[in-house]
This record gives C-alpha cells, structure tokens and sequence, in this order.
C-alpha cells in the first residue's frame, strides 16, 4: 500500500507540474525545468533527495513531457492518443482522448481509485514578484486527499506570469489532459483555470504518514525552436503496457 500511494503521488506531481509549461500556436518551444525534491523518510523507508533536469517540447497539437530520465508522456491531439513511456523498463502505455480512466484501468487500480477522494482550492492572493524577467503573480493552492481514512494534504506555491505571449487555450487543452490522466487530480481542472498564466516558479510540500515531502520546480528558459526529429513518437523496441498510475516505478 505504502509503494502504491508513492507510485501515485509521483503521478500526481508529474499532472501538476505540467501547469508550468508554456504553448504558443506559432511554432515548436522547448521549456528547460530544474526540479529539486527533499530528502523524505516514511516508516523507516528513506527517499533520497534529488536533483533533476526536465524538458517539454510543445507544438499547436502536440506535446512531451519527460520527468527526470525514465519518465516520458506524449500527447498527440492530431491522432487522439496518449503515451506514457517508462525508459527503465522500456515499455509504453497508449490512451485514446479524451481520458476516459474507467476505460483503461486494471481492476486493481480502480478498485484503489474508488477508494480515493481529493478536492482542491486555488487563491489567488494578489501578491507580485518579478522572477527572472517576468512579473509574476502568486496563487495559493490547497490539496485534500484521502485514501482509506489515509490523508495527503498537499500544497503548492505558484508564482504565474502572463510576459511571454501563449495561447492559454491551447495550453489549457494541454494541461487538462495531464490532470485527466491521474485520479487524484481528474476533478481539478475547473479549479485550476483560476491560475491566469503559467507559473515559472512552483513550491510543492505533502504530508503522508507524518512525513513531509517537498518539491520545487522553476522554469529556467523558453526557447522557441525546431523539435529534434520523432521527438513526439514511440520509440522503437518498446513493449506496450496496461497504464497504472499505482504501480511501482524504478
């Protein structure tokens, strides 16, 4: 059980940090990430801390977003799927869109997703800060979640700038993908609409078992540019898979 909800709060860290990222129709933009998360010790189990570099290609119906070096979602809008890829196990899972997880979850993770609830609050609270060279704005937000009289609390402080022009309704076709992806954040999306921009800055803490983990991610650069050739394809020699956001993860 304890495996499972780690296994699903990383999933969950994956659909929200996938706010930060930044989509303009004109043309292909590669968005650089630094991503630190805390050391953590839960029932003796210890999770060292870690230091990772990130990466989003994003074009008008297309996106990749890879998570450290053995984690990779694809979204093709211009054929209606989905991909998540495990490079450790080299293995692929494919969805159709829009999400539908009654539809592609194992019975084990249903009955797991039955057992969750989850609600979310954002505020925006006015505050301004210049980071880097945009002028950003904080937002507040608060996450319930409870499985199995098991809570996660969870909180993010988001700085969102709206300087670097992007078509917030491409972006928001995006995002709400990401976070149909995971059953703990499927309901969110309404909530989240109220962040106007995207956040460059993003301060990330969740309780389990009395423990404390803490995340920060920040936007280092925005580079509009030519995507690397297949960049938003399968690779090859890659086995197809059953998508479980509660299973283990190397």
């Amino acid at each position: 059980m304890k495996k499972n909800l780690w296994n699903a709060s990383f999933i969950c860290l994956i659909a929200l940090s996938f706010l930060i990222s930044p989509i303009s129709s004109k043309a292909d933009f590669y968005i650089k990430k630094l991503r630190h998360t805390d050391a953590v010790t839960i029932m003796g189990q210890t999770q060292p801390a870690k230091d990772d570099e990130g990466g989003t290609w994003l074009a008008k119906d297309k996106m990749r977003e890879d998570q450290g070096e053995n984690q990779t979602f694809i979204i093709r809008f211009d054929l209606n799927k989905i991909y998540f890829l495990d490079h450790s196990k080299r293995t692929y899972s494919e969805m159709d869109l829009p999400i539908d997880l009654e539809k592609i979850l194992p019975p084990e993770a249903k009955q797991m997703m039955q057992m969750m609830q989850a609600s979310s609050k954002v505020t925006d609270t006015s505050e301004t800060q210049k980071i880097k060279n945009w002028n950003c704005k904080k937002y507040l937000v608060e996450i319930s979640m409870s499985m199995m009289g098991m809570s996660m609390p969870m909180k993010m402080e988001m700085w969102a700038t709206k300087d670097i022009g992007i078509d917030l309704k491409i972006y928001n076709k995006f995002s709400e993908e990401m976070l149909a992806l995971n059953p703990m954040t499927r309901n969110f999306v309404e909530e989240f609409k109220k962040i106007d921009g995207y956040p460059v800055l993003t301060n990330f803490s969740m309780t389990m078992m009395g423990a404390e983990t803490k995340y920060r991610e920040e936007v280092v650069s925005v580079e509009e540019k030519g995507a690397p050739p297949g960049i938003y394809d399968l690779p090859q020699g890659y086995t197809k898979s059953v998508y479980n956001p509660f299973e283990q993860r190397d």
